[in-house]
């Protein structure tokens, strides 16, 4: 009777969320936060040392943002993981190489650029959810600033309860 219960109590909870709106896409399964953190810090690591020529080291954690928002409806508790990491700064004119290199990159990872706005450029991998953006700043220095997330993940990899 018990186990009966918990199906009916699941199954009411499940009609609930979809009644608002929510997808079976965003109720399904998905990587753990700490597998999306990992992988966020190994494409951060790769990008770079493809980018600056020499072995990069990640010395941060990514960092976890929640996904539902005003603007981004969706169940509670999925997480975003992202890093920013400065590329280059001190030498502009060098911009147009590293961005060339970007793309290159990106492609062998997996990766379509899906757009542009002014100089920066933006990626996402189809087989994952996983996005990059490199974001030229506006003043005169010129700062490159890479920045990797992952998709929206349940923190154990599936939604209810500890999650």
């Amino acid at each position: 009777m018990r186990g009966l219960r918990s199906t009916v109590v699941t199954a009411l909870a499940m009609v609930a969320v979809a009644s608002c709106g929510l997808s079976d896409q965003q109720l399904k399964p998905t990587m753990t936060k700490d597998q999306a953190a990992q992988q966020v810090t190994s494409y951060d690591v790769q990008i770079l040392t493809a980018l600056l020529g020499k072995p990069q080291s990640s010395t941060k954690e990514p960092s976890s943002l929640g996904c539902e928002t005003a603007d981004i409806p969706g169940p509670k508790g999925r997480v975003e993981l992202s890093t920013d990491s400065t590329v280059a700064a001190d030498h502009p004119e060098g911009n147009p190489a590293i961005f060339q290199a970007l793309k290159t990159e990106m492609s062998s990872l997996g990766f379509d650029q899906t757009g542009t706005m002014g100089t920066d450029l933006f990626f996402k991998n189809k087989s994952n959810g996983f996005t990059v953006m490199m974001e030229e700043s506006s003043d005169a220095s010129k700062t490159l600033t890479l920045s990797v997330a992952s998709p929206c993940v349940w923190p154990n990899g599936t939604s209810g309860p500890g999650t």
